[in-house]
């Protein structure tokens, strides 16, 4: 059987049916939506201004910090310019003194190479003045007689010689004369004979006569002096270096109760009792010896 249609409704069909479903919204509702579209877009402007500044911010500190660096790395290379002036400075002191200390080296290599050259020369001259002096000998304490010619002083040497039982011909003398000192004062005769073997004779003659003779040793009144009667000493003529070191000697026996200190051939012996093995003494360093070493 046939279908019955039924009609559509009029409210479905009529003059409402083009009316918009949005359109329904009520005024109310549009204004609420308007507020709240307001309203973000004024939190969002309150939001990107915020982040403005912080940016401004931001751009300022980087643009300081910058400038820092800028300024700190300035800083940086006027210190790495001072370093490197002062590694150049320091460098080129090194140098120098590396220079001064070779300089100073050799210096003082050279300086003990000319000590030692001039010791040896003074070790020369030492010896040929001993060599030279071998045959003189050095009589102390006579007066000086108002006109001493060569003459005269040379028979004083042979009334020294006659008083110790040693003839002396004139022959053997090859010269004598007084040494210079101050005025007033009796100043050494030097006799210079023309062999050793007479002058070792005499100087020993006039030491056997002293110790035979202890209360009448050779003096002033034995060579016929007028006058009160002054010991006279008999002794080698030394080097300057050596009167010098005979000096010392005389000191060092005293302080130190060494019982003799003599001379022979132009070298100072000592020896510190009757017996006692005799020490040589060539300069101050044998006397410190002598102390660390003391005979026995």
């Amino acid at each position: 059987m046939p279908l019955k249609r039924t009609p559509p409704c009029a409210s479905l069909q009529g003059g409402d049916s083009d009316v918009n479903p949005s359109s329904a919204l009520t005024d109310t509702e549009n204004e609420e939506t308007s507020k709240v579209s307001t309203r973000h877009r004024a939190r969002k402007r309150h939001h990107d201004d915020e982040v403005t500044v912080v940016i401004t911010e931001l751009k300022n500190t980087m643009e300081a910090f910058r400038n820092q660096q800028v300024s700190l790395q300035s800083s940086i290379n006027d210190i790495q310019k001072q370093n490197n002036d002062i590694i150049k400075a320091v460098e080129f002191m090194s140098s120098q003194y590396d220079e001064l200390k070779d300089k100073l080296v050799k210096m003082e290599t050279e300086r003990k190479t000319h000590l030692a050259y001039i010791q040896t020369l003074e070790l020369k001259v030492e010896n040929l003045e001993r060599i030279h002096k071998q045959a003189s000998l050095e009589i102390r304490n006579i007066p000086i007689q108002k006109t001493e010619s060569k003459e005269e002083l040379i028979n004083l040497v042979q009334k020294v010689g006659k008083a110790v039982d040693v003839d002396v011909d004139s022959k053997e003398i090859r010269d004598v004369f007084r040494l210079t000192t101050k005025k007033g004062v009796a100043s050494p005769v030097i006799v210079d004979f023309t062999s050793v073997v007479l002058k070792d004779k005499i100087l020993t003659s006039v030491k056997s006569h002293n110790r035979a003779k202890r209360d009448n040793k050779l003096n002033t009144g034995h060579i016929g002096i007028a006058g009160q009667s002054k010991p006279i000493f008999v002794v080698e003529c030394l080097t300057q270096a050596a009167k010098k070191v005979y000096f010392l000697a005389r000191e060092f026996s005293k302080k130190n109760d060494y019982a003799f200190c003599w001379t022979a051939h132009g070298k100072i012996f000592v020896r510190k009792r009757e017996g006692a093995p005799p020490r040589r003494i060539d300069s101050q360093a044998d006397l410190d010896l002598l102390l660390s070493t003391p005979d026995k």
